[in-house]
């Protein structure tokens, strides 16, 4: 299974105009203990395409939010 990230402008609200800008793929690499697996990042946006080396350690219970927030934070994404 797969947490997709997808950032979009819509211009001036203007649904039938949007335009995709960046995407990330979150992947589940497996579980490291209990409740506890290790994620792989893949950054989709079309100038900077390809797999980060390092992966991320969360607890499913924290949730979707804070695993894309450990994305951005843990594997430097700029």
């Amino acid at each position: 299974m797969v947490l997709r990230v997808i950032l979009q402008i819509v211009p001036h609200g203007d649904e039938d105009n949007i335009r995709e800008i960046g995407r990330l793929d979150i992947f589940n690499k497996g579980r490291i203990g209990f409740d506890e697996y290790e994620y792989g990042v893949i950054d989709l946006t079309p100038k900077q395409e390809g797999l980060f080396n390092k992966t991320i350690c969360h607890h499913r219970d924290h949730g979707a939010w804070i695993l894309v927030y450990r994305a951005f934070m843990d594997l430097d994404i700029q």
